[in-house]
């Protein structure tokens, strides 16, 4: 049996999967800049944002209003998005970019299911890449 080696002080095995900070919207004037300047594209479940950063990777901001539910659906609609980002920005060439990409959650999308779902926000964050792409 292969001998595993440990892990560094305060790891994990999830660690490279996981979205880095730096990779994230988290201050309100990041998300107000990407609202004023950027482009906005409606799909059935999200509204998107996306705005040139500047930067040589892109980053995302999700929001979920009171609207939409209680807390426990907001934070599900919210860890849905950010799977569905964090596995589409490879193949889409999402990091290498330059876009603040803001995805607010519609309330509709409490009632949606997985799979449609991911199959509205990958469809839109597509388009997303292609726009961008383009400009």
């Amino acid at each position: 049996m292969p001998v595993k080696e440990p892990l560094a002080a305060g790891t994990s095995v999830r660690d490279s999967e996981a979205l880095p900070k730096e990779k994230r919207l988290a201050k309100r004037r990041e998300f107000l800049r990407v609202y004023d300047a950027g482009r906005k594209l409606f799909t059935r479940y999200c509204v998107l944002f996306s705005a040139a950063n500047g930067l040589s990777y892109s980053r995302v901001g999700i929001t979920a209003t009171k609207k939409s539910g209680k807390a426990n659906v907001r934070n599900r609609l919210k860890r849905w998005t950010r799977e569905i980002y964090r596995h589409q920005r490879g193949p889409l060439g999402l990091d290498r970019l330059g876009f603040d990409i803001v995805v607010n959650v519609k309330p509709n999308a409490a009632q949606a299911v997985w799979a449609d779902y991911s199959t509205d926000l990958r469809r839109g964050l597509r388009r997303v890449a292609s726009e961008s792409a383009a400009r």
